[in-house]
This record gives C-alpha cells, sequence and structure tokens, in this order.
C-alpha cells in the first residue's frame, strides 16, 4: 500500500494515493494495536480491584478486526472489487489474523471484590494498594540482578496474597491498614529510588544495602500474611464452636 500511494502521488492521482494511504496507515494500526494487545497479554498481572464496568475489548482483537475492515476496503476502493469479494478479502484476513496471532476472549467485568457488599473505602484502598504493587512489579522488570528480581517477585507476590484475603474478609482491613498505607509504599518508593540511582552509578554498596532492605521488607511481609491466616483460622475455629454449641442446643448432636 505504500509502494501504491507513492506511485500514484508520482503520476498525481489523488484519489488513488488518498485510498492507499489511507489503507498504509489502517494496516499500521492494526499492527500497533495487535503489538500492544500481545504485549499486554504476556504481562505478570493485571489490576484486579480498581473499577471497572463492561467488558474489555482485547487490543489484540481490534488490531485483528481492524486489518480485517483495512483489508476489505483496500480491496473495494483500491483494487475495484465487487462489495462480495471485498468482504470475503476481509474474511480470509480476520482468519489468517486468527491462526498467526489468534483472537482473545473479552475479559469479563471483575468480580474477583465485591463492591457492593463492601464500603467503597476498603475498595479504593485495595485499589491504591494494587497500584503500588503493580509498581513494583514494574521495576522488578526492570533489574537486571536475578537475585534481586526474584526477591522483589516475591515481595509483590506475598502482597498480592494479603489483598487478595483482605478483599475475602474486609473485617481484616483494619489490621492490615499500616500494611496497605506505610508498608507499601515505602516498599514502592525505596525500589523506586534504587531503579533510578542503579542506572545512574552502579555500586556494589548501594546494591548490599537493597538487597538488606529487600530481605527486611519480604519479612515484613510474609509476617503480614501469616498474621492475616492465622486470624482466619481463629475466625474459623470460633464459628464451628459457636455451630457446635447450637446443634447441641437444638438437640442434633
Amino acid at each position: 500500500m505504500l509502494l501504491a500511494a507513492l506511485l500514484a502521488l508520482g503520476r498525481g492521482r489523488l484519489g488513488a494515493f488518498t485510498v492507499s494511504a489511507a489503507g498504509f496507515a489502517l494496516f499500521l494500526a492494526a499492527a500497533y494495536l495487535t503489538r500492544r494487545g500481545i504485549q499486554a497479554s504476556r504481562e505478570p498481572s493485571t489490576r484486579r480491584y480498581g473499577a471497572r464496568r463492561g467488558v474489555d475489548l482485547p487490543l489484540q482483537n481490534l488490531g485483528g478486526g481492524l486489518l480485517a475492515v483495512a483489508t476489505g476496503l483496500c480491496a473495494f476502493f483500491g483494487a475495484g472489487y465487487g462489495a462480495a469479494i471485498s468482504l470475503a478479502f476481509g474474511a480470509v484476513a480476520a482468519l489468517g489474523f486468527h491462526l498467526s496471532y489468534g483472537f482473545v476472549a473479552a475479559e469479563p467485568p471483575r468480580a474477583s471484590f465485591d463492591r457492593s457488599a463492601e464500603t467503597r473505602e476498603v475498595g479504593s484502598a485495595l485499589d491504591e494498594a494494587e497500584r503500588r504493587i503493580m509498581a513494583i512489579e514494574e521495576v522488578s522488570r526492570a533489574i537486571g540482578n536475578p537475585e534481586l528480581r526474584g526477591r522483589l517477585e516475591r515481595i509483590a507476590g506475598r502482597g498480592r496474597r494479603v489483598l487478595e484475603r483482605i478483599a475475602e474478609r474486609p473485617q481484616s482491613m483494619r489490621r492490615a491498614r499500616k500494611f496497605l498505607t506505610v508498608y507499601l509504599e515505602g516498599t514502592q518508593q525505596v525500589c523506586e529510588g534504587y531503579a533510578r540511582t542503579h542506572r545512574a552509578a552502579e555500586s556494589r554498596e548501594l546494591e548490599q544495602s537493597f538487597r538488606n532492605v529487600l530481605s527486611t521488607i519480604e519479612d515484613v511481609f510474609a509476617e503480614q500474611e501469616k498474621k492475616l491466616l492465622e486470624t482466619d483460622l481463629m475466625d474459623l475455629d470460633v464459628q464451628i464452636e459457636v455451630l457446635n454449641k447450637q446443634l447441641k442446643r437444638e438437640g442434633i448432636i
């Protein structure tokens, strides 16, 4: 399409140039959307607690649809084919896209956190905490040291598990408030500061200091996760005991 646009421009055919240039732009846009969609699908994690309504259409699908449309329009306006043949060209292009890259299922609305049953404050806190965890994950991908990258990935994983427990039992929000507001924010600031500094100057002392800080952070995150789990187990034991007493009172056991 680019070559056709240049030839039409050289011959002074404005209409043919416009069609070819527009087709070329559509194909570029389709390629861009497809690439962004593939990159997004390879991301290790996505936001779960942020507000979202409706269904998200993946960029990869938009790229495939735009490719089919561009092919059909170029066949109709550029090559002079009839409407039926142009539609067939578009369909074949969509099939080729699916065989090469694949169309992906649209992501349904998030159901991991029932906002109707919980306060807006809890949802906002989880959303902000998840943003901080994603920032930590972004730093981990930018660090070349495998050991430090692994530590950051473990820290982010523990952080996500803590968020999952809070989402399952919002009443535990009170016990985890310091974790959400202090520990996560401090961890994000430390990681982003190290990411900026280590690019400018490689320093063994800086790397060791960061390693020590990450070790402490990992211990704190593990302790927070353990406390939430122990609290859940304790609450479960209480509920079972209450149930047993009720069953005995009713003469069932």
